[in-house]
C-alpha cells in the first residue's frame, strides 16, 4: 500500500528533554502506570498515574524519567511519556547508558544478549560410564563449555543454568532435572536443553516389536527412551515460548554393515570415537530402511497434549543413519559447529537481519563436511532440524546494506471513513500446527533476499504458538483510490497491540499502530479493539497486489522510539536495509524492560508481575488483503 490519508494535519513528536536543560517541562503519562520510588519495575510503588495526566521532568537516566506529580516524586519508564513542548530537544533514547547506550546496540561483529530470567539451560554431558564395555567420549569436557556459551548466547544467565556432568547424570538424576526444570519454568519462558554423550537404539518388543526405540543413554548404563524423555519434556514445551532441544550423539549408523563406522579413527592428528552404543538387535535397528524409528519428535507428536510444533526445535547432530563424532580436543563436531556458528561465523543467508535454527545448521553442516573432508571411509554426518527452522534463538545484526526506498503520501482525506461488514482475512492460525513440522530433515535456508511480508513471516514465527488471537481484515478486495482498510482485534489476554504492514508494492514495510495519533497501544482481554480511530484512515492507494499486515499482542510494551525510518504522516516507514530489518525484528520481539536488572536475574524464585513485564512472549497473527 503505497498512499496513505490521515485527518490531522500534524502531531508532536514524542520527545522528552535531559536532565542537563534548566528549564521545567511537563510530560503527559501515555498509559496508566505506577510512579516508582527507585529506577527498577520491582521497586515500591509511589503513587498511580492515568494516561492523560501530566507530571513534570527532573531527570533523566538510563531509560528511565524522573518526575514529578503534585508531592510525589518517583521514576517512570521513557516509554510512557510524551513532550507537550512541540520540537525534539534531545531523546531519551539516546541517553548513553540503558538500552540505547554503545554496549546495547547490535552489532555486525557479534552476539550481544542480555541474560534474562525467563531463560532456561539443562546441559548434561556424559563422557565416562559405569557401564562395561562403554567407550569414554573425551571431547565431553569441550562441549559442557561450548553448550554453555550457546545458552548465553540465547540470553540465559549463569544462575538459571543447570550442569549434569558425567557421575551426576545417572537416569534418576537427568528424570529429576527434567521435573525440577518443569517446576521452574513460567508460561512464555524459554527453554534450551542439551545432551552430550552415547546414544543406542534397539528394538522393544514391549513397546512396539515393528519399531526401533532411541534412547539417550546415562552415565549408570541405562538408557532413557525417548518416549520417557518426551513425557518428560512434554510438560515443558506445553509451556514454553520456545524450547531448543540439541542432541549430540547417535542412534544408528549402519552398525552392523558399515563397521568402519563404528570405530574410532584418525583426523588431522585427533581420535575421533563414535557416540553410539548397540543393544539389543543392533542389526535390525542399523538401517532406517528396516524398522521404523520412535524418535523424540515422533513421540512428543503423540502426546495427549502435544506441544504446538512451532513452539518448539529439536536439533540432531547426525541422520539416523549415521553416526555422530566426537573430537577429544574440540569436543563433539555438530556441537563445536554449532557454537562457532551461533556466534558469528554463520551467514545471514536471506538478508532478513537475524540467525535463523536452519541458517545456522547450514553453517554448521558445513563446518562439519570440512572437517570430515580428508576422511573418504566417513560416508558423513548430517544434521537434522524438527519443528520451528525459523527460530530465532539470539538477534543480531548482520550482513550488507541496502538502500531504503521512497513513498508518495496521499493527500489528508476529506471524509470520515465507513464501516463495512467485516470479513474474516488470510490469518495463520495459532493452533493450525502441520504434523509434518515436527519430521527431522537436512537445512535448506533460503538464499533469496527476503521482501517485507516474508519479514513479517519470519517475526509471526517466533510467537507463542499456544496463544490465540482474533485479527480481521476488511474488505478483502480494497479498491485502490476508494477503500479504506478496517481491522477488529480480540486479545483473551492483557497486553500491548502493533500492527506492521507490507506493502502491495513488495518493497515497503510500515508500522502502522501505534502511531503518532494514537500512542496507547495497552489492551485489556477480550476488549474488542476497531482501527483505524476516527483520527486517522488507510486508503488503498496501491500498486495492485496483496498486502499483509503483522498483529501482535505482547506481554509487555516494545521501545519502538529506536526503530530508524521515515515519517509518513503519523506511520513510521522502516528502513529495509539488513540493519534496518534486523533493528525491527529485534525491538518487536524483545521486552522494552529487558535491561532492567529485574529481568535478568535468574533464580528458583520470581515475582509473577515482574515476569509480565519482562516476558517477551507474544501471540500475533498474519493477515492479508488485495488491491486492484
Amino acid at each position: 500500500m503505497n498512499s496513505f490519508s490521515t485527518l490531522a494535519r500534524s502531531v508532536a513528536a514524542l520527545t522528552l528533554l535531559a536532565s542537563s536543560l534548566c528549564a521545567a517541562e511537563l510530560l503527559t503519562v501515555t498509559r496508566a502506570t505506577d510512579l516508582k520510588q527507585d529506577r527498577f519495575l520491582d521497586a515500591p510503588a509511589v503513587a498511580s498515574l492515568n494516561a492523560g495526566q501530566q507530571v513534570e521532568l527532573i531527570k533523566s537516566e538510563a531509560g528511565w524519567v524522573q518526575v514529578k506529580n503534585g508531592k510525589d516524586k518517583g521514576w517512570l519508564r521513557a516509554m510512557y511519556l510524551k513532550s507537550d513542548s512541540g520540537p525534539a530537544v534531545a531523546s531519551i533514547a539516546s541517553i548513553e547508558g540503558g538500552r540505547s547506550g554503545k554496549n546495547n546496540t547490535m552489532s555486525t561483529t557479534g552476539v550481544r544478549s542480555l541474560p534474562k530470567a525467563s531463560r532456561h539451560a539443562l546441559i548434561i554431558g556424559i563422557g565416562e560410564y559405569t557401564l562395561p564395555g562403554v567407550s569414554p567420549l573425551k571431547g565431553v569436557s569441550k562441549d559442557m563449555t561450548s553448550a554453555k556459551d550457546i545458552a548465553m548466547a540465547m540470553s540465559v544467565p549463569e544462575s538459571n543454568i543447570q550442569f549434569l556432568r558425567d557421575k551426576n547424570a545417572t537416569a534418576e538424576q537427568i528424570r529429576t532435572a527434567l521435573k525440577d526444570m518443569d517446576e521452574r519454568v513460567k508460561p512464555g519462558d524459554r527453554v534450551f536443553i542439551y545432551y552430550s554423550g552415547h546414544g543406542t537404539r534397539w528394538v522393544d518388543t514391549q513397546t512396539d516389536a515393528n519399531a526401533c526405540t532411541e534412547g539417550l543413554l546415562a552415565s549408570d548404563g541405562v538408557a532413557l527412551t525417548n518416549r520417557q524423555v518426551s513425557e518428560l519434556i512434554t510438560p515443558i514445551a506445553n509451556k514454553a515460548d520456545k524450547l531448543m532441544v540439541f542432541y549430540d550423539a547417535c542412534h544408528s549408523g549402519g552398525v552392523a554393515n558399515q563397521p568402519m563406522k563404528t570405530r574410532s579413527l584418525k583426523l588431522a592428528g585427533d581420535t575421533l570415537s563414535p557416540k553410539f552404543v548397540p543393544q539389543v538387535s543392533p542389526e535390525l535397528c542399523a538401517t532406517p530402511s528396516n524398522m521404523k524409528t520412535r524418535s523424540l519428535t515422533g513421540e512428543l507428536a503423540k502426546a495427549s497434549t502435544p506441544p504446538p510444533a512451532k513452539n518448539m526445535v529439536y536439533i540432531a547432530a547426525s541422520r539416523a543413519d549415521e553416526v555422530s563424532f566426537d573430537n577429544p580436543n574440540r569436543g563433539g563436531l555438530a556441537t563445536t559447529a554449532w557454537r562457532e556458528c551461533m556466534l558469528g561465523a554463520a551467514k545471514d543467508s536471506d538478508s532478513s537481519g537475524a540467525l535463523s535454527v536452519e541458517e545456522i545448521a547450514s553453517c554448521a553442516q558445513s563446518e562439519i563436511s570440512k572437517m570430515l573432508a580428508n576422511s573418504p571411509d566417513i560416508l558423513g554426518q548430517h544434521m537434522t532440524i524438527a519443528g520451528n527452522r525459523d527460530f530465532v534463538p539470539s538477534y543480531f545484526a548482520q550482513g550488507t546494506q541496502v538502500a531504503s526506498l521512497s513513498l508518495d503520501v496521499a493527500l489528508p482525506a476529506s471524509t470520515p471513513p465507513t464501516t463495512p461488514t467485516a470479513t474474516q482475512a488470510s490469518a495463520t492460525s495459532a493452533s493450525n500446527v502441520a504434523t509434518e513440522s515436527l519430521e527431522p530433515a537436512l537445512p535448506q535456508p533460503s538464499s533469496k533476499p527476503v521482501v517485507p511480508a516474508e519479514l513479517l513471516r519470519q517475526i509471526h514465527e517466533q510467537r507463542d504458538a499456544s496463544r490465540s488471537l482474533n485479527a480481521t481484515a476488511s474488505p478483502k478486495v480494497m479498491r485502490i483510490g476508494q477503500d479504506q482498510l478496517h481491522m477488529s482485534i480480540t486479545s483473551p489476554r492483557d497486553g500491548y497491540l502493533y500492527i506492521a504492514l507490507a506493502g502491495s508494492d513488495g518493497k515497503s514495510l510500515y508500522l502502522l499502530y501505534p502511531n503518532t495519533l494514537d500512542t496507547n497501544n495497552a489492551v485489556k482481554a477480550n476488549q474488542k479493539i476497531d482501527l483505524p480511530t476516527s483520527r486517522w484512515r488507510i486508503t488503498a492507494g496501491g500498486p495492485v497486489g496483496v498486502d499483509t499486515m503483522l498483529v501482535m499482542v505482547t506481554d509487555s510494551p516494545r521501545d519502538l522510539s529506536r526503530l530508524q525510518g521515515d515519517k509518513v504522516g503519523p506511520f513510521l516507514k522502516t528502513l529495509m536495509s539488513t540493519d534496518g530489518k534486523s533493528q525491527l525484528q529485534w525491538l518487536l520481539s524483545t521486552s522494552e524492560n529487558s535491561d532492567d536488572k529485574s529481568c535478568q536475574i535468574g533464580g528458583t524464585k520470581r515475582n509473577l508481575n515482574v515476569s509480565q513485564a519482562c516476558s517477551d512472549a507474544f501471540a500475533s497473527s498474519l493477515l492479508s488483503v488485495e488491491e486492484k
